[in-house]
């Protein structure tokens, strides 16, 4: 039983980054409660349609990103558990590129749908390339 809910919490970190590089937003919505927060090094979230509309405006004017996510730990405390896990996020635009590795550390709580974020703070360790890919130019 225990496995199997590791198992679960774990989909649902990887099924965030298969929302964001493949600009799925209603997936990505299912993998947050509604009352979920974002924590990023430069902003903050407050709600499943923040955060979506957030992430959508921060990927959709790049070419491509590739999130890859590993080592993650899950700890089970009834209906709630707390994750951590590394990253590494590529960010392509226009022939140029940045990339950042860093941690997502999230809490879940069990719901009659699945295992929900509730809250994701999302720090950053590392980063190399040009961080203008990342910003929107206007024309």
């Amino acid at each position: 039983m225990v496995a199997a809910m590791h198992s679960e919490i774990t989909d649902v970190i990887y099924r965030v980054a298969r929302a964001m590089d493949s600009r799925d937003w209603a997936l990505l919505a299912d993998c947050y409660s509604p009352d979920a927060r974002g924590d990023y090094t430069n902003a903050a979230a407050d709600g499943r349609d923040t955060i979506v509309a957030s992430a959508r405006g921060f990927l959709e004017p790049l070419d491509a990103t590739q999130h890859l996510v590993g080592n993650v730990e899950v700890s089970v405390d009834g209906d709630v558990a707390t994750t951590h896990a590394t990253f590494i996020a590529q960010h392509v635009r226009a022939g140029g590129r940045f990339m950042m590795g860093g941690n997502y550390d999230d809490t879940f709580r069990r719901t009659p749908e699945g295992w929900k974020i509730t809250n994701r703070r999302i720090r950053g360790i590392w980063s190399d390339g040009d961080p203008a890919v990342l910003t929107v130019q206007v024309s």
